[in-house]
């Protein structure tokens, strides 16, 4: 998948980091929106307070989008690579395989200053982040 390819929710089942992304650059996606084994390690270990951190998540996330956008809009590849950075390692913790490989993608180009050229990129991301949203709330019968 690259910038311009438009994003769906899709369903995978890839184990690692390096798998997703090479099946990313691929073209060849087959991974879950959430990875099912880290949601429940996470769920496992928070106990009554996973709700809350999934809450945090979601409006945290959103803030991270339109702090993307504004870098995007502004060429601000600092702070572009540190939206994407803190998205990415949230997401990770919830296991949602999908905004960790776009977000990675993102801060990649903006080691290479192109975050300028990564509307398309950013969208995707901001979709992938509603089909998390979406799993995760079916998983919890929000």
């Amino acid at each position: 998948m690259d910038q311009n390819t438009p994003f769906y929710c899709v369903k995978y089942q890839i184990t690692t980091e390096a798998e997703l992304r090479n099946n990313i650059m691929n073209g060849n996606i087959d991974n879950d929106i959430i990875n099912h084994e880290q949601f429940e390690d996470m769920r496992d270990l928070l106990e009554e307070d996973f709700a809350e951190l999934v809450r945090t998540y979601f409006t945290d996330s959103q803030l991270r989008i339109s702090l993307l956008r504004a870098a995007q809009t502004t060429n601000d590849n600092a702070n572009g690579f540190e939206a994407a950075h803190a998205l990415k390692g949230a997401s990770a913790n919830l296991g949602a395989t999908q905004l960790v490989a776009l977000s990675d993608q993102l801060q990649e180009y903006c080691r290479e200053r192109k975050i300028n050229q990564q509307a398309k990129l950013i969208e995707n991301i901001a979709a992938a982040l509603q089909c998390a949203e979406q799993e995760i709330n079916k998983r919890l019968s929000y």
